[in-house]
């Protein structure tokens, strides 16, 4: 005897055993994946249907695709983020009648299919909707497969929710060492070169009325270095001290633009195609990291008039950002051939490949240069 929704039925022998199959094949998915798409493969099979997909309700209420199975790429574009009037979403009930049949056109273009609609539940709080297309008029929903499939949404249900919470957990992990580092940087490094910046001044106060020129010269120079190593490192303790995901993408990158701005008086455009980038905060620090050291570079060896910074991205997941300035460009082979040399350049490469991307870098002398991110990103999808 099992309970499930507050009723009560004998189950038989294939429920129970797909119930405790679908339970164990989440329990054993790696915490880094998406839960759901294993699953999702098993009750695509139990109801002999072709694919299977879970939409969340959004905070803007939305129902935002979480994972899906079976669909091709343009139907997984389609349905990434679709008004609930599209959902068939189930309100809160608690009976078997809530398992709904659809036919497959109200979300995809499909007249042989039809959908069967599950809510995903957590402690009686409706998260989204499981859809499983089936062939049309072919699948028998009695009493017992009902409530077995209420179970299933409640599985789900428990599984994208403590998914949810592991990852909180490992974020604060994440920022109780990322502050830890910043701190350490404080009273270690940033003393260390606040003292030198220090010193170094007095020196040349005390050296400008007798020393010659080339040696005031060289002794600012070493302060300019100095100030700029300084400011550096103030800005990546800040950094380290407020995650990238809690400041936003777009406003982390507007920021960066801005502080160009004012340091280098050079014109430089932001151009933002893509309002919401919905990349997971890893991603969106190496993409942060890339637009950064595009800007330093130009700052410190360009000697550009002009810079633009392009972001964009379309449903298809597909993400591009260019960096471009009209400065006196480089010659890429000698760049290339001195190994060691350029490691800001190496650094942005080995980026692009963590975000599953390639980064181009096209300059010539006195020509300007230009760098160009490309890489594609949907959120979890399995074919």
């Amino acid at each position: 005897m099992a309970k499930t929704a507050g009723m009560n039925t004998n189950w038989s022998q294939s429920a129970l055993t797909f119930l405790y199959e679908l339970s164990s094949t989440i329990n054993a998915t790696d915490n880094n994946l998406n839960p759901c798409s294993d699953p999702l493969k098993l009750i695509t099979q139990k109801l002999g249907g072709s694919a299977a997909i879970i939409r969340l309700v959004s905070e803007e209420g939305w129902m935002d695709l979480y994972a899906s199975r079976g669909l091709s790429k343009e139907q997984i574009s389609d349905l990434q983020h679709t008004p609930i009037e599209r959902s068939l979403f189930v309100h809160e009930r608690q009976s078997i009648k809530e398992i709904r049949r659809s036919p497959a056109s109200a979300l995809i273009n499909d007249k042989t299919s039809e959908i069967i609609s599950i809510p995903v539940r957590q402690h009686g709080h409706t998260l989204g909707v499981l859809n499983v297309f089936v062939p049309a008029n072919q699948f028998q929903l009695d009493d017992e497969t009902a409530l077995m499939l209420l179970a299933v949404g409640q599985h789900f249900g428990l599984a994208i929710e403590k998914h949810r919470l592991d990852n909180m957990a490992k974020q604060k992990l994440i920022q109780e060492e990322r502050n830890m580092i910043a701190n350490e940087l404080h009273d270690s490094l940033a003393q260390t070169l606040a003292s030198l910046r220090f010193q170094v001044r007095i020196l040349d106060q005390t050296l400008q009325p007798t020393s010659e020129y080339m040696a005031i010269m060289s002794l600012e120079q070493v302060e300019h270095g100095l100030d700029e190593a300084y400011t550096d490192l103030r800005e990546l303790i800040a950094h380290c001290r407020v995650p990238i995901e809690q400041q936003g993408l777009i406003p982390s990158i507007e920021r960066v633009v801005s502080k160009f701005r004012e340091e280098t008086g050079i014109h430089i455009l932001l151009q933002c195609e893509c309002q919401d980038p919905d990349v997971p905060a890893n991603m969106e620090m190496n993409i942060y990291r890339i637009v950064q050291e595009a800007l330093t570079n130009i700052k410190k060896h360009a000697n550009a008039h002009i810079v633009r910074v392009l972001l964009s991205c379309n449903n298809n997941g597909q993400f591009r950002i260019l960096v471009e300035n009209d400065g006196k460009g480089f010659d890429k082979k000698a760049i290339e051939s001195k190994e060691g040399q350029h490691l800001g350049l190496t650094i942005m490469q080995e980026r692009a490949r963590h975000l599953g991307g390639q980064l181009r870098i096209e300059s010539e002398l006195e020509e300007g240069t230009r760098i160009e991110l490309k890489f594609r990103y949907l959120r979890e999808q399995v074919e």
